[in-house]
């Protein structure tokens, strides 16, 4: 997956607010109708949330269960030329679901087995890589539980390990995002999964195979759209899903222009007179209403200042500019101009030194019409050493103006008065007190 800007924006993005826009207030085009129980479009480098419908709904997996599959196989073997046979297990109870054929007793690498699991949703790659892994398919289902618990999808279950329908394994459009979003920084996953065709050598047992993806958004080849054409130019996989509960489900990425989409659509239906499967034009249509009405764009570069704080306490300086630590994407409405958003730093009016480099200081806020797009925080671009003889004369003097100051110069000034008037009234006793002289006597 192209991940040049996966580190290159804001924690802080909030979903955006398109969608709950009044029909005067934008100018974006009506989103398209569809057929599916649940969707939803998310833009992994921002998690941004573009379109949702029943995002949180519980519906069935089918096969979109063996990404989960094939994330834990990946983070298990480190060497994909590990090879692994095939057991009776792993072949157990299978019939009506998807396999490659695989046969007891044949061996196959690692890699081997994840594209027979990822291209033609084969489960008995499942199971033969679930016992690789744990040694038992019970033990895999528990750790394919944990993850979904470590990757906060809260409303998923799995029962086992390729989709069979189960009342207890459910997922929802959100869970699925998440985990297609976590899938996809596997560089090999996303290699495997957007791939249209791929030849599986001879094994032990088993001549050349030879197998196309099932997921007809990433098939080009001209024979194969005669078949069935959903060909998508900018799709870059994952996979697709049906059975009789689940209905006809998808997981989509797609890359235009940079801008990347996770598409995933729970319960769709297929046309029974044209034969249309409309879990393929349900998103093919959010994609397309996402890269017309949308765009993702650079808001703020790394490392250049936006503004100043007045920094107290410093002799060397009495100011220290703001920076983002890395550029700042977002995606905004195609009808708005990056430079129609307006931009409010939140920061205080002033700082006392020490300040170091990189402290978070405040936040940029870029906003369009009430609608908040995206918001970073604001870092000091560099250090600003504090002066020993002002925070003195600044203790000092807070000292001086602060409360308990105050109260001890009214103390001592109500003592000085109680001081003065008893001083004033003993004194006025002891000339009360004091004989008069007597006048001597005068003889004649």
């Amino acid at each position: 997956m192209h991940c040049r800007f996966r580190r290159a924006v804001c924690l802080f993005l909030i979903v955006l607010l398109c969608f709950s826009l009044s029909p005067s207030a934008s100018a974006l085009a009506a989103l398209p109708e569809l057929f599916c129980e649940a969707a939803l479009v998310i833009h992994p480098d921002t998690n941004l949330v573009l379109y949702a419908k029943n995002p949180d709904r519980q519906l069935a997996c089918s096969s979109l269960v063996k990404i989960m599959t094939a994330v834990l196989a990946l983070e298990h073997f480190t060497d994909l030329s590990q090879t692994l046979e095939v057991s009776a297990t792993a072949l157990e109870n299978l019939s009506g679901v998807a396999t490659a054929g695989l046969k007891e007793g044949e061996v196959l690498t690692v890699e081997q087995l994840l594209y027979c699991l990822l291209l033609p949703s084969a489960a008995d790659a499942a199971n033969t890589l679930a016992e690789g892994v744990s040694g038992d398919i019970d033990s895999f289902v528990e750790l394919m539980n944990q993850k979904a618990e470590a990757l906060s999808m809260n409303n998923t279950h799995f029962v086992n390990t390729y989709g069979r329908d189960d009342a207890l394994q459910y997922t929802t459009a959100s869970d699925m995002a998440k985990l297609v979003q976590y899938a996809m920084k596997n560089q090999i996953f996303c290699d495997i999964v957007s791939t249209q065709y791929k030849r599986i050598s001879k094994t032990n047992l088993s001549g050349d195979r030879y197998y196309f993806s099932n997921n007809a958004l990433v098939i080009s080849s001209v024979d194969r759209r005669e078949i069935e054409d959903y060909y998508y130019r900018y799709a870059d996989g994952v996979m697709t899903g049906t059975s009789t509960e689940a209905g006809y489900n998808l997981a989509a990425y797609s890359d235009k222009g940079g801008m990347q989409l996770i598409t995933v659509i729970l319960g769709s239906t297929r046309d029974e007179e044209s034969g249309t499967k409309h879990h393929y034009t349900d998103a093919i249509s959010l994609m397309d209403w996402c890269y017309d009405n949308l765009q993702y764009t650079v808001l703020q570069t790394a490392q250049t200042p936006v503004c100043e704080v007045a920094v107290s306490l410093s002799a060397a300086k009495d100011s220290v500019a703001l920076v983002a630590s890395e550029d700042l994407y977002a995606v905004i409405p195609t009808e708005i101009s990056p430079e129609d958003l307006t931009v409010e730093y939140l920061v205080p009016e002033t700082v006392e030194a020490p300040v170091s480099k990189n402290q978070v200081l405040g936040q940029a806020v870029f906003s369009c019409k009430d609608v908040e797009y995206a918001r970073c925080n604001l870092y000091a671009q560099s250090e600003v050493e504090r002066s020993l003889l002002l925070l003195v004369l600044h203790r000092i003097g807070s000292f001086l103006s602060g409360k308990y100051a105050k109260i001890t110069f009214a103390v001592v000034f109500l003592f000085a008065l109680l001081y003065f008037g008893l001083t004033l009234l003993l004194n006025k006793r002891r000339r009360t007190r004091r004989p008069r002289p007597r006048r001597p006597k005068r003889y004649r």
